[in-house]
Formats: C-alpha cells, sequence, structure tokens
C-alpha cells in the first residue's frame, strides 16, 4: 500500500515537473543579465598648463559593456577643499565627454579636478581622487614683451664744421709765429725779418 502511494507521488512529481519545465526556462531567460562591469574613461590629450584668464577644457573617452549614463568632473581651484561639479556633454557619434571649465572659475595657481563616469547599473569609476586630483596650473601669456634702451649720443660734427675749425686753427697758429718773430729781434739795432710758411692739407680762406 505504501510502495503504490509513493509511485504515485514519483509519477506526479515528474509529471508536473515536465509541465512546468518550460515554463519555467522561460522565465529563467526573461530575467535581466546582471552588469557588474564599471565603464572604463580614458584620456588621451592631458594639458598640466593653461594661460591665465582662460578658459579650460576637459575632454575623455568613457566606454561601457551596456550604456554611459553620466559622466561628470569635479573640479576646484588649488588649494582650496571644496570641489564643483560640472555634467560633461557627450559629443554626438562618439565615446568622447567633454566640459569646459571659465575663466571665471579658474584663478592662480590653476585647477585641480577628477573625473566620475556612470552607468545604468550603477557602476562608477573615477578618473583621478578627490585626494590625488589631475592639476592644471596657470601661468602667465605668451605676448612678447619689447625692451626699448635709449642712448645719448654726442652728435659727430659735420663737414662744414670740420673746414670752419680747421681754418680757424691755423689762422691762430700763425698769428702766434708772427708775433714771436717780430718781437725776437731786439737788440741789433737792425729790423728783424721772418719768413712764416704754412702748409695745410685744407685752403685757408681770407
Amino acid at each position: 500500500m505504501i510502495k503504490n502511494i509513493l509511485c504515485r507521488s514519483v509519477v506526479v512529481f515528474i509529471s508536473y515537473a515536465l509541465a512546468f519545465s518550460p515554463l519555467l526556462r522561460a522565465a529563467q531567460l526573461s530575467l535581466p543579465a546582471v552588469d557588474v562591469e564599471a565603464p572604463t574613461i580614458t584620456q588621451e590629450k592631458y594639458t598640466d598648463t593653461i594661460d591665465t584668464n582662460k578658459s579650460h577644457t576637459i575632454t575623455v573617452t568613457v566606454k561601457d559593456d551596456t550604456a554611459v549614463k553620466q559622466v561628470i568632473v569635479f573640479y576646484r581651484i588649488i588649494g582650496t577643499e571644496k570641489y564643483k561639479s560640472q555634467t560633461m556633454q557627450n559629443i554626438k557619434g562618439s565615446d568622447d565627454y567633454t566640459a569646459t571649465i571659465s575663466p571665471k572659475q579658474i584663478k592662480p595657481p590653476g585647477i585641480e579636478y577628477y573625473v566620475q563616469a556612470l552607468d545604468n547599473a550603477g557602476n562608477s569609476l573615477l578618473h583621478g581622487y578627490s585626494f590625488s586630483p589631475l592639476s592644471v596650473k596657470t601661468v602667465a601669456g605668451s605676448a612678447a614683451v619689447v625692451a626699448t634702451t635709449s642712448t645719448d649720443k654726442i652728435p659727430e660734427p659735420s663737414k662744414e664744421d670740420d673746414e670752419g675749425i680747421s681754418k680757424w686753427v691755423w689762422i691762430g697758429l700763425g698769428a702766434v709765429v708772427i708775433g714771436a718773430a717780430a718781437s725776437g729781434g731786439g737788440g741789433g739795432g737792425t729790423t728783424p725779418t721772418a719768413t712764416l710758411s704754412i702748409n695745410s692739407a685744407e685752403p685757408v680762406s681770407p
């Protein structure tokens, strides 16, 4: 008697199992796959300096096995504690996300930042950290400063000035020689005579 009951129970159980197995398999197939993989972040172009009073654009590449939900950049002025946040915009048709920080938000000595990417499952990944961010330092503009130097020069005499000076020098020398000759004969009772010969490379005007 007990044996018959056990056999019938086994038969009923197997029958129900066979009857509901397609439904169980369908339910398993309809369950969503669990996403445990976080997005990846790469930054091909990283700039570590920026001109003072200029905006700064940050661009990163974010990929995920399902879908990227949001990419955020957190930034602050170097030396401060509180971070500000800005949602990065996707560049249509690519995996790139970009954000531009205005000059009003950038003050010397610069800014530091890190990026967070999230997918639809809530997985997140950081590029940089709040305690170890990426930094961009401000530098002076590249405009060249032209130095001017003033030098005072004594004007050189013109040709006319040279001729005038030479003429008066030779006239003065002639007068001195003539006077010396006229006074040098003193006591012989004869009238002293003297001959003056002047050789000059330049003509003497009367």
